[in-house]
């Protein structure tokens, strides 16, 4: 489970990463990706995901993921579902 303090995201404790505003990042600082509006693209530019019905749509491979499943898996912290579905994609299991 990744779980959200503040800004940071965390796993089993440790900072796996961070966001900032529409922005995800790794542990290192590298920018993962960002979201916008129902949208998740990588820092290229690339619609890699979307929400639509209740249901998160990954591009790469024809994942799909209900949303409340995706909230389970990323708790805490004040911010959306396509926030919490952009951290399920760029640094989920």
């Amino acid at each position: 489970m990744i779980y959200i303090e503040d800004n940071d995201i965390r796993r089993g404790g440790e900072k796996i990463g961070w966001y900032d505003e529409n922005r995800i990042y790794n542990r290192d600082g590298k920018k993962l990706g960002y979201f916008i509006d129902q949208r998740i693209y990588n820092e290229e530019g690339d619609k890699i995901g979307y929400l639509q019905d209740n249901y998160l749509f990954a591009d790469e491979g024809g994942r799909r993921a209900r949303i409340d499943d995706v909230c389970e898996e990323v708790k805490g912290g004040v911010l959306s579902d396509v926030g919490r579905a952009a951290i399920y994609l760029f640094l989920g299991n």
